[in-house]
C-alpha cells in the first residue's frame, strides 16, 4: 500500500514536490523487512533506505537533506528493481547478457597492434599534426585539381615504371625510416675508438654490410640495389654521353655518412660490387683509369673526366666536379694503416714497400740461414682480355660501324688485324690520328668532332697516343711486397732493425684527422659533422684525443624509387627477374627483407658475443620489436588471474568439516573473477569495433588494471551479501543493490571519468590506453549491476537449499532462513523441512571474525587505535610531511621519456637507443618554407635573414663558423659560375646578342656553361628575349640576389643540369620543376617552374642531451619561426626533435587541465549522488593529497614527467575515489556520535576496501614481469605506490579528518537520539493519518514486472504501540 506522505503543518507543498514525493516516497514498507534489518536501519537509515528515511522526516521524527534523499531514493528504487528483476530471472539475465557480450568478441578478429612510434607517441591535432600532414595535403589538392577534368576515365592503368629526375630523398624520423644506422661502442671499458684497431673494425663492418644479400624473386639483392644514390650529372649528346652516364650510374656509390670517410679506407664499402673491369682495351685509351678492377679504392674520377674531356665534349660535368669538390675522391686521404696492401701511392702517408723490400732483403741476407725470414711469393695475375663491359663500351661508341664491317672479305680482315698488330708494337709516342671528315655543307656539327673514316682510324690514334714499347720489369716488389707488409704488421717492434726513423710507416694522428668531422666523396657538398659520427669525445686544445663511439649512417631508397631503378635497368643486372610482373610492393618486400637480414646478422655478429659492440637500427627494428612484445603475454596473464582467483577464493571461503560450508562464497568469487576477465575481453572487442588500436601499453597493462579495478566492487557486493542473506528473507538481491549499488556506481563512474579525462592528452598511445580502460570499466560496471547479482541470486538458491559451496550434491548445516522470493519453478520444500528448527529471522546479525582475520584486526586493534588522539596526531603529522615531500618531489621532477624506455630492456634496439642517447646528441632539422602566399623570388633576403637567425641558435652546428649550404645558396653559386663563363665568352664574341645562339671563333665554340647561361639569361617567365639582356644583366647581382623575373626559369635549369646538387641540398621541392635539356638548334625559353609550395633548408643540431634541452631548443626555434611567419614568410620547423618532443611544450598545461576536468567531474558526480558539497570537498582534498604524494614519489624516484606518468597522475584522481567514496558515504549515512559513526563506517567498508586494494595490487603485480621497462617503471611502481597511498589516505587519513571536520549525518532524529527506528508499516501510517483527519491518499501498490510481489509476513497479534516504540524498547 502506497501512502501520500504526511506534510508538517504550514509547509509549502508545491506541485513539483508533490509529484516527486508521490513517486519516491512510500515504495518501501517496513513491514516487509526483518527485525535485524530494522536494527541495521536504525544505525544507518539513509544507507539502508532513503525512502523510509523520508517517511520519518515527513512524520516529524527526523530532519535532513531532502534533496540528497530524493536523489538517493530515486537511485535506490531503480537499483532495487534491477536486483529484484535479476533475482527472479537470474538465468535469463545471465544468458542474454552473455550473448550480448559475446557479440562484442567479433571485434577481436580485426585487432590491429600499432607499432609505428610516430603514430603512437606523436601528438594528435594542433600545429604539429597540421605541419606533418601539410605536404600530403598540398599534393592531394594539386593532384585533385589536375585530374578534376578526367573523372570520366575508366579503370586506372597498371603501375608503370616512369622515368623520374632522380630518387626521392629518404625521410628521417630518428628511428630508422630511410636512414639505417650502426653504432660502435667500446669492446672493453675505457677503450679509445680513435685507434687503428677500432677504426679497422668499423671499416670491416661496413664492408660486411655492403656485402649482405638476400634471395627473393629468383634473384640476389644487395645494399647497392636498394640504397639511396643521387642521380648522375647530365652530359651533352655525343658518342660518350650515354657511356659515361652508364658508367657513372654503376660507380656512383651509396650515400654513407661514416667516420672512416676521413681516410682512404672509407672507399672500401662504396664498391661497386662486383668491381668494374674495363679491360686493357679501354684502359689503353683512358690512361687515368686504373688497370684491372675499378673501384673507389683506386679511382680518380676527376682525372678520368679531364682526360675524356680532352677527347669528347662532356658538357658541364667538369664544372660540377669542381663545385662538388670531388677532386681525387679518396685517393688523397690518409690510410688508417699505411701498411695496407692497397693503400694508394697518392695517400699522404703512403708507405714505399719496394724501397722497404730492398732494405729488408739486405738486412735479411746479412743474417745466418737459420735466422733469415722467408717471405711468401705471390703469383702475379695474368692480363685479362677484353671484359664484357669493355665490349659494351666499344659497341656503344663504334657499334653501328663495327657491324657494317663484319661482312668484308677475309683479306680485308687480315689487313685490319695486321694493321692493329703493328700499332700495338710501335714505339711512336706522338699521336697519329687522322683528320676528321668535314661535313658537306661546310659547317661543323657537334657530332663532327667524333666522325672518323672508320674505327681503325680512331683506334690508330688512341693506341698510338698511349702505347709504349714494353720493357722487362723487375717483379720482385710485386711478388714479395704484400708478404713483406703482412710480416711488418705482425712484427711492428722489429721494423727499426732495417728502417730509419724517417723510413718508418707514418700512422696518422687519428684525433687530428677526424677533428671537425669528415667529408664524403664530394668534399664541398658532403660534410659529416663531428658530432654525427663520433661520440664520447675528449679534447685537448680543440683537437680530439679520444672517443668512445663511432656512428655510421647509410640511406635506403623508397620502395617506388627502387621499383623504378630495377624496372628501368638496361644493364640486365638481374636476369632472373621477370620485370613485366615486377611491382612496387615487391620492391618494398625486398627492402624490408634486406633490412631484417641486416639487423639479424648484426645482432649475431661475432663481435657481439661477449659484449654488445655493434648496435644496428633499421626502420624494421623497432616495429618488429614492438610487434613481438605487444602481443598478449598469456602466461603472465594466466598467472596473474590465477593469483586473483586464489585470493578471491581465500577471502570468501568458509569451512565446515572437510569441505566448504553452505555459507561459503568461493564459487561466486571464482566465477566473478572469470566473468570480470570475460567482461574485459569483450570490452577489448568492443573497443576494436570502435577502431581503437592496440599497443604495448594496452596489451601489457589494461588486462591487469581492468581486472584489479573490476574486482574491487565485487568484494563489496560479496561482503554485504553475507549480511543481507542473514537479515532478509525476500528480495535479497534487490536489497543488496539498493544498499551497495550506490557505492559501486560512485566509484565506477568516477574511475571511468578519470580515464576518459586522460583523452585530453594528445598522445595516440595514451588515448588508446585511456579509451580502452574506460570501456573495460564500463563493461565491468554493467557486469556488476546485472550479471554478477544474477549469479548471486543463483547462489542464494543454493544456500537456501542447504547445499555446500562447490559441491552441489553435498548438504551442509544451513544457518540462514528460507527466502520467500524464490521463483515458483524452483523447489524449496527440502530446505524448508531442514530449516524447520531455525528461527525465521535473527534479531541482529553479528559476523564471526576471529582475531586473526581482517575483521578481527579491525575491531580489536585498528578502531581502538584510530580513536586515540595520539594516533590521530601521528597520522596527520605523517600526512603533512608526506605532502611536503610530495611538493618538493614535484618541484624537482624533470620532463622526459627516453625512447629506449618504450622498448624492452636488454634488447638490441633498446641498446642502440641507449648508446645513441649516451653518445650522440645530434639531430637533423629542416626549416620548411610553405604555402602559396610566399614569394620566394622577392623574399630572398628575408629568407637569408631567417636562415641566419635560426643559425644563430647555440644548438645549431656550423662548419668553420658557417652554416651548411642549402638549395638557394647552391643555385646562387651555380648561377655565378655561369655568369662568369658567359661573360668570358661574350667578351670573345662567341654569341649572337639577338638570339643567344653560339658563334665559333677561330674554330672554338663557347663552353657548355656559357651556352646554358645564355639560354637562362634570355628566359624570364614565359618569354624568350635576348635584346637588352645578353651582356647587359647578370643572373646574380652584386648583392647576391638572384634576378626575381627569371628566378623560376633559373630554378628549372639548375634542377635539370645540376640535378645531383639538388638532391644533395635536400631541398625536396614541391611541385618539382619541369624537365629541360639544352638544345643548340632551338633557341626557346627555359620553362619556368611553378611557384614552390614546399621547400626545405637543412640544419644540424647538437647538445640536445635531454628533454629539457630539447624543449628549450624547440621554444627558441618556434619563436623565430613564428616571428618570420608574422613578417610574411610562412614557415615551420621539422625534424625528430619537434616530432617527439613538441608535446612537452604543453604537457604540464594539458596535465593540469586533465586533472581539473576530472576533479570537477568527480566533484559533480559525488555532489549529485550524495548532494553534499562538503563531503565532495573532503573527498577532493584526499584525492589531491594522494596526487601530490604520488607526484612527489615519482620526482624523488627519478620517474620523469611525461605522457605516461601524466596518465598515472590522472588515474590517481579516479582511483583515489575508490578508497575514499565508500568510507565517506558510509560515514555520511551513519548515526550517533563521531566515534560511533567512525566505527560504523569502518565496519561497513574497511574489509571490502582492504580486499579491493589487495585485488588491485594483484592486478598490477604481474606487470613487474613485463619486458618493457617503461611498463615496470611507469605502471607497476606507480600503481603499487598509488594503491598503498590510497589505502593509507582512505582508511587512515580520511577517517581522522572525518572525526575532526566530517559532514553532519544526512539524517538526524529530532529527539536527539543516536538511532532512528524504522517507520511503522504504511498501513499504520495511513491509519494514523486518518485518525488525525488527514486526506485519504491511500492506494494499492502497483504490481511491477521487475519487482517481486511482497506478501504480508506472519506476525504476532497487532500491538497498539507504534513500531517506533517497539524498536526503541528492543
Amino acid at each position: 500500500m502506497k501512502v501520500h506522505p504526511e506534510r508538517p503543518p504550514g509547509a509549502a507543498t508545491g506541485a513539483f514536490r508533490r509529484f516527486v514525493e508521490s513517486r519516491l516516497i512510500g515504495n518501501f514498507d517496513s513491514d516487509d523487512f526483518s527485525d535485524a534489518w530494522k536494527k541495521k536501519f536504525s544505525h544507518a537509515p539513509t544507507w539502508c533506505d532513503a525512502d523510509m528515511s523520508l517517511q520519518q522526516i515527513n512524520r516529524g521524527k527526523a530532519q535532513g537533506n531532502r534533496i540528497a534523499l530524493y536523489a538517493r531514493a530515486f537511485f535506490q528504487l531503480w537499483l532495487y528493481r534491477i536486483g529484484c528483476f535479476v533475482q527472479r530471472f537470474a538465468w535469463s539475465t545471465i544468458i542474454i547478457s552473455m550473448i550480448l557480450y559475446c557479440l562484442c568478441l567479433g571485434g577481436l578478429q580485426h585487432v590491429v597492434i600499432e607499432t609505428d612510434l610516430v603514430k603512437l607517441w606523436v601528438s594528435e591535432g594542433g600545429r604539429l599534426n597540421e605541419e606533418m600532414g601539410y605536404l600530403g595535403m598540398v599534393k592531394h589538392e594539386r593532384e585533385h585539381s589536375q585530374h578534376r577534368h578526367k573523372r570520366d576515365a575508366t579503370a586506372p592503368a597498371p603501375v608503370k615504371a616512369e622515368v623520374r629526375r632522380g630518387p626521392e630523398l629518404p625521410k628521417e624520423n630518428g628511428l630508422g625510416g630511410g636512414f639505417q644506422v650502426v653504432i660502435q661502442t667500446p669492446s672493453f671499458d675505457g677503450e679509445n675508438v680513435l685507434t687503428k684497431e677500432a677504426l679497422q673494425r668499423h671499416t670491416k663492418l661496413m664492408e660486411e654490410i655492403s656485402a649482405y644479400e638476400i634471395k627473393m624473386f629468383n634473384e640476389t639483392w644487395t645494399l647497392s640495389d636498394i640504397c639511396f644514390k643521387p642521380p648522375g650529372p647530365s652530359f651533352n649528346s655525343g658518342p660518350l654521353a650515354g657511356i659515361m652516364s652508364k658508367l657513372l650510374d654503376k660507380i656512383i656509390p651509396c650515400i654513407w655518412i661514416t667516420p672512416v670517410d676521413c681516410y682512404w679506407d672509407g672507399a672500401k664499402a662504396l664498391g661497386p660490387n662486383p668491381p668494374l673491369n674495363l679491360g686493357p682495351e679501354v684502359a689503353s685509351f683512358i690512361s687515368s683509369l686504373p688497370p684491372g678492377n675499378v673501384t673507389w679504392k683506386n679511382l680518380n674520377p676527376t682525372s678520368v673526366i679531364k682526360e675524356v674531356g680532352t677527347l669528347f665534349d662532356l658538357g658541364p660535368i667538369g664544372n660540377f666536379f669542381e663545385r662538388a669538390g670531388i677532386d681525387g675522391a679518396y685517393l688523397d686521404r690518409p690510410c688508417i694503416d699505411p701498411l695496407e696492401e692497397e693503400c694508394p701511392a697518392s695517400a699522404p702517408n703512403h708507405f714505399d714497400r719496394c724501397a722497404a723490400l730492398t732494405k729488408f732483403n739486405a738486412w735479411n741476407l746479412a743474417k745466418s740461414m737459420s735466422e733469415q725470414i722467408t717471405l711468401e711469393r705471390k703469383a702475379l695475375p695474368k692480363e685479362d682480355g677484353k671484359s664484357d663491359i669493355a665490349e659494351t663500351i666499344l659497341n656503344d661508341i663504334f657499334g653501328k660501324k663495327r657491324r657494317k664491317r663484319q661482312a668484308p672479305s677475309n683479306s680485308g680482315e687480315e689487313e685490319d688485324n695486321q694493321e692493329k698488330e703493328e700499332v700495338t708494337t710501335t714505339t711512336t709516342t706522338t699521336p697519329t690520328t687522322k683528320k676528321p671528315r668535314a661535313p658537306s655543307n661546310g659547317s661543323k656539327k657537334d657530332e663532327d668532332y667524333y666522325a672518323y673514316e672508320d674505327d681503325a682510324d680512331y683506334l690508330d690514334g688512341i693506341s698510338n697516343s698511349t702505347a709504349t714499347k714494353k720493357e722487362p720489369k723487375d717483379t720482385t716488389c710485386l711478388e714479395y711486397g704484400s708478404s713483406l707488409l703482412a710480416w711488418m704488421q705482425k712484427n711492428p717492434n722489429r721494423l727499426g732493425e732495417f728502417l730509419t726513423k724517417e723510413e718508418m710507416p707514418k700512422y696518422p694522428n687519428y684525433g687530428d684527422v677526424m677533428s671537425g668531422g669528415c667529408k664524403g666523396f664530394g668534399k664541398k657538398i658532403m660534410e659529416w659533422p663531428e658530432d654525427l659520427i663520433i661520440g664520447g669525445i675528449e679534447r685537448d686544445n680543440g683537437k680530439l684525443v679520444s672517443a668512445e663511439a663511432l656512428q655510421s649512417v647509410f640511406l635506403v631508397s623508397s620502395p617506388y624509387d627502387v621499383f623504378v631503378r630495377i624496372a628501368n635497368d638496361k644493364t640486365d643486372s638481374h636476369p632472373g627477374l621477370d620485370r613485366r610482373s615486377f611491382q612496387p610492393w615487391m620492391a618494398n618486400e625486398i627492402i624490408t627483407a634486406w633490412q631484417r637480414n641486416f639487423t639479424r646478422k648484426m645482432y649475431g655478429h661475432e663481435q657481439n658475443k661477449e659484449k654488445r659492440v655493434f648496435h644496428p637500427l633499421a626502420s624494421t627494428s623497432i616495429a618488429d620489436m614492438l610487434e613481438e612484445f605487444s602481443q598478449f603475454n598469456y602466461i603472465i596473464i594466466v598467472i596473474g588471474y590465477v593469483l586473483m582467483v586464489i585470493y578471491a577464493a581465500f577471502t570468501q571461503g568458509r569451512f565446515q568439516g572437510w569441505w566448504f560450508a553452505v555459507q561459503s562464497n568461493v564459487a561466486l568469487a571464482i566465477s566473478g573473477v572469470i566473468l570480470v576477465t570475460f567482461s574485459s575481453i569483450c570490452g577489448l572487442g568492443f573497443a576494436t569495433h570502435l577502431g581503437i588500436n592496440f599497443n604495448a601499453a594496452t596489451t601489457q597493462v589494461v588486462p591487469f588494471l581492468s581486472l584489479g579495478l573490476g574486482i574491487d566492487d565485487m568484494f563489496l557486493l560479496l561482503h554485504n551479501y553475507d549480511e543481507i542473506i542473514n537479515i532478509c528473507d525476500r528480495n535479497e538481491i534487490g536489497i543488496l543493490l539498493k544498499e551497495t549499488g550506490m557505492s559501486v556506481m560512485v566509484t565506477s563512474i568516477n574511475n571511468i571519468l578519470a580515464f576518459i579525462s586522460g583523452y585530453v592528452l594528445p598522445i595516440p598511445a595514451l588515448r588508446s590506453f585511456c579509451s580502452q580502460t574506460a570501456i573495460l570499466l564500463l563493461f565491468n560496471l554493467i557486469f556488476l549491476m546485472f550479471i554478477f547479482p544474477a549469479m548471486i541470486g543463483i547462489d542464494l538458491r543454493r544456500q537456501r537449499k542447504g547445499k555446500r559451496d562447490l559441491a552441489y550434491c553435498s548438504r551442509g548445516s544451513p544457518q540462514i532462513p528460507t527466502s520467500h522470493s524464490v521463483p515458483s519453478n524452483v523447489s524449496n520444500v527440502s530446505s524448508r523441512a531442514e530449516l524447520a528448527g531455525y528461527d525465521k529471522q535473527t534479531a541482529e546479525y553479528k559476523r564471526h571474525e576471529p582475531w586473526y582475520t581482517v575483521g578481527g584486526f579491525l575491531n580489536n586493534i585498528y578502531i581502538p587505535t584510530l580513536k586515540n588522539s595520539v594516533a590521530k596526531a601521528v597520522i596527520l603529522l605523517g600526512t603533512a610531511t608526506a605532502v611536503c615531500f610530495g611538493l618538493y618531489g614535484m618541484y624537482t621532477s624533470t620532463l622526459g621519456l627516453e625512447l629506449a624506455d618504450v622498448l624492452p630492456e636488454h634488447t638490441p634496439p633498446a641498446a642502440f637507443l641507449r648508446a645513441r642517447e649516451k653518445y650522440f646528441s645530434f639531430y637533423p632539422m629542416f626549416a620548411v618554407l610553405r604555402g602559396n602566399h610566399i614569394d620566394i623570388p622577392n623574399q630572398q633576403q628575408l629568407i637569408e635573414e631567417y636562415r641566419e637567425q635560426l643559425g644563430s641558435s647555440k644548438f645549431m652546428i656550423k662548419a668553420e663558423g658557417k652554416l651548411q649550404p642549402y638549395w638557394m645558396s647552391m643555385l646562387r653559386i651555380w648561377l655565378k659560375s655561369l655568369d662568369k663563363a658567359l661573360a668570358k665568352d661574350l667578351a670573345a664574341g662567341k654569341f649572337d646578342l639577338t638570339n643567344g645562339n653560339p658563334i665559333k671563333v677561330n674554330g672554338e665554340k663557347p663552353t657548355p656553361e656559357s651556352m646554358i647561361a645564355a639560354r637562362l639569361v634570355c628566359s624570364f617567365g614565359t618569354t624568350y628575349n635576348c635584346d637588352g639582356r645578353l651582356g647587359k644583366i647578370r643572373m646574380v647581382d652584386e648583392n647576391d640576389v638572384i634576378r626575381p623575373d627569371g628566378f623560376y626559369n633559373y630554378l628549372t635549369g639548375w634542377f635539370n643540369v645540376d640535378n645531383m646538387m639538388y638532391y644533395v641540398s635536400q631541398a625536396s621541392f614541391y611541385p618539382a620543376p619541369p624537365g629541360w635539356e639544352y638544345n643548340e638548334k632551338m633557341a626557346k625559353v627555359v620553362p619556368a617552374s611553378e611557384p614552390l609550395l614546399y621547400s626545405q633548408i637543412p640544419f644540424y643540431q647538437n647538445d640536445l642531451v635531454d628533454t629539457p634541452a630539447i624543449v628549450k631548443m624547440i621554444e627558441e626555434i618556434r619563436s623565430t619561426c613564428e616571428e618570420y611567419t608574422e613578417r610574411g614568410l610562412p614557415n615551420y620547423p621539422s625534424g625528430i626533435a619537434f616530432t617527439f618532443w613538441e608535446q612537452y611544450l604543453s604537457l604540464r598545461f594539458n596535465l593540469f587541465m586533465a586533472i581539473v576536468i576530472i576533479a570537477a567531474a568527480v566533484f559533480t558526480v559525488i555532489s549529485i549522488l550524495m548532494f553534499n558539497p562538503w563531503a565532495a570537498t573532503l573527498i577532493m582534498c584526499i584525492v589531491i593529497i594522494t596526487t601530490i604524494e604520488l607526484g612527489g614519489f615519482m620526482g624523488l624516484m627519478g620517474i620523469k614527467m611525461n605522457p605516461i606518468s601524466a596518465v598515472t597522475l590522472i588515474c590517481a584522481v579516479g582511483i583515489g575515489v575508490e578508497f575514499t567514496a565508500h568510507v565517506e558515504l558510509a560515514f555520511l549515512t551513519a548515526l550517533g556520535t563521531i566515534d560511533q559513526r567512525l566505527e560504523s563506517c569502518l565496519q561497513h567498508m574497511f574489509v571490502p576496501v582492504y580486499h579491493g586494494a589487495i585485488s588491485t595490487f594483484l592486478g598490477v603485480v604481474m606487470l613487474v614481469f613485463s619486458e618493457f621497462d617503461f611498463v615496470v617503471k611507469y605502471f607497476f611502481y606507480t600503481m603499487t605506490v598509488l594503491v598503498a597511498l590510497g589505502v593509507f589516505n582512505g582508511l587512515c587519513v580520511l577517517p581522522v579528518i572525518l572525526t575532526l571536520v566530517g559532514p553532519e549525518p544526512e539524517l538526524t532524529p529530532t529527539n536527539g537520539d543516536c538511532v532512528l527506528p524504522a517507520p511503522p508499516p504504511l498501513s499504520q501510517q495511513q491509519n494514523e493519518k486518518e485518525a488525525y483527519g488527514g486526506e485519504s491518499g491511500t492506494r494499492k501498490r502497483k504490481d511491477k514486472k521487475q519487482e517481486v510481489e511482497m506478501s504480508p509476513r506472519d506476525s504476532p497479534s497487532t500491538s497498539s504501540r507504534s513500531s517506533d516504540e517497539e524498536t526503541a524498547q528492543k
